[in-house]
């Protein structure tokens, strides 16, 4: 596979997948999902019954929005990146985008479970 595709790949799958973690933990916080071990932030606290489930969410959605709304931004900026200028600094912002991305989804993870 071409570099230029792996990129865009890459960047597409960070910024989409991004964008979806903050809807779904957002849609669990207003309870249009049902408790799931599959989809949410992880742990079996979190899980205890429906409404424990929605509340640790709808906690957690603020830092949820933030953290995935930036990783979506620095892989929208990877992609520009990579577009324009090449390997190099695309590679940096898809690593900033991945690493905002952990960071604050466990930050979100920390203040669900410290919101049962």
């Amino acid at each position: 596979m071409e570099p230029l595709a792996l990129m865009l790949i890459v960047s597409g799958l960070l910024a989409l997948g991004s964008l979806a973690l903050g809807v779904v933990v957002h849609l669990i916080g207003l309870g249009r999902i049902a408790p799931s071990a599959v989809l949410g932030l992880p742990g079996n606290g979190l899980r205890a019954d429906a409404s424990t489930y929605r509340a640790t969410h709808r906690a957690a959605t603020p830092l949820t929005w933030l953290a995935t709304s930036v990783a979506a931004v620095a892989a929208i900026g990877a992609l520009i990146a990579g577009l324009q200028e090449g390997l190099a600094e695309w590679a940096v912002l898809a690593v900033l985008s991945a690493i905002v991305l952990v960071v604050g989804l466990t930050l979100a993870t920390w203040r669900a479970h410290t919101a049962r």
